[in-house]
């Protein structure tokens, strides 16, 4: 199979349960469900759209499985990386505000083995003597996933692909991916000048997109949306696990929520922690990656004083929350 990545180029995978695993519908459903959710039903305008919107659970997938393989991972490894998404929902992150998981980002966890279980997948997996217990202990995995704020191939991979010719370029991306090599089963940088870059882009990304007051209020009004859906039956709970598009069509077909839909281009906020509409909060995402010096590992925030106070002063500010007044900008 010939598979063309955006960071890679042109890749050619030889495994065949990987083959199949890629052409099955659970991992084809992921092409239609976009990293950020809501992104692409928002306006060209939207300040979030220049975030790489299309950016989707498939590519993202298929980019964990490969630096999986590039960092040498078991192939249960590589499989569990692949699958590892299976389970999400259409509008992603957006229906952990709807149930309460803002500040986890995992309501979509619980579903994983059901979905490896009831699809076709079970099927693939048996067929080539893997074990899907073994591939829905996503824990185990230390090169797949690892608490924040340690380096992981989902992480760095969301990461630079939600980033892509915004905060990092391709030609960045492959630098630092050389640069990062496996240490007692963690993903660890070799040279400081690289792990610093990583460290202070990631943190910049998680200041514009993964957690502010703009994205946790957006999310938060889109997920009233969804509940309003859910409350008066015009969506199920079951519609989530179909896709942006379907979930997207639906929600439309009521009036109520056309209107609030398309009230959302316009939303806009100012932090105001006296003269506000809505507190709210969301993950608050970062790395602080390890450095392998004379066989010692080292966080960056060891030996960078200057990030590791703009770290500080990120997960305060991030775990305090946010007061927001909503506004809304006027059509002309």
């Amino acid at each position: 199979m010939m598979h063309k990545d955006r960071i890679f180029g042109k890749i050619v995978i030889k495994e065949p349960v990987i083959e199949e695993l890629i052409e099955s519908k659970p991992l084809q459903r992921l092409k239609k469900v976009m990293m950020c959710g809501f992104s692409v039903f928002l306006g060209e305008d939207h300040p979030f759209m220049i975030y790489n919107p299309w950016f989707n659970r498939f590519e993202h997938s298929v980019g964990v499985y490969l630096l999986l393989r590039k960092y040498g991972a078991s192939l249960q490894e590589q499989v569990a990386g692949l699958l590892h998404d299976i389970s999400h929902t259409a509008f992603s992150h957006i229906i952990d505000h709807v149930f309460g998981r803002e500040t986890t980002h995992d309501y979509h966890e619980k579903f994983y083995k059901e979905i490896l279980s009831s699809s076709e997948i079970l099927a693939i997996l048996d067929k080539y003597g893997l074990d899907i217990n073994a591939i829905a202990d996503l824990e185990k995995f230390n090169l797949l996933e690892r608490e924040i704020p340690d380096l992981c191939a989902d992480r760095i991979d969301y990461f630079i692909r939600s980033m892509l010719d915004v905060l990092v370029s391709r030609k960045w991306a492959l630098k630092v991916l050389d640069d990062i090599i496996v240490h007692d089963s963690k993903l660890v940088f070799k040279n400081m000048e690289n792990a610093r870059s990583f460290a202070y882009k990631y943190l910049e990304a998680s200041r514009r997109l993964y957690c502010n007051a703009f994205q946790a209020a957006l999310y938060h009004r889109i997920a009233a949306i969804v509940k309003r859906g859910l409350e008066k039956g015009v969506i199920s709970k079951e519609d989530l696990f179909s896709d942006d598009y379907t979930l997207y069509r639906k929600l439309r077909r009521d009036e109520e929520l056309k209107k609030l839909i398309t009230s959302l281009n316009r939303m806009r906020v100012i932090e105001d922690n006296t003269d506000y509409t809505l507190y709210v909060k969301s993950k608050v995402r970062y790395v602080d990656p390890h450095v392998l010096s004379s066989e010692k590992l080292y966080r960056v925030s060891e030996l960078d004083k200057g990030f590791k106070n703009d770290l500080k002063n990120f997960i305060e500010k991030g775990s305090r929350g946010f007061y927001v007044k909503i506004v809304y900008e006027l059509k002309l």
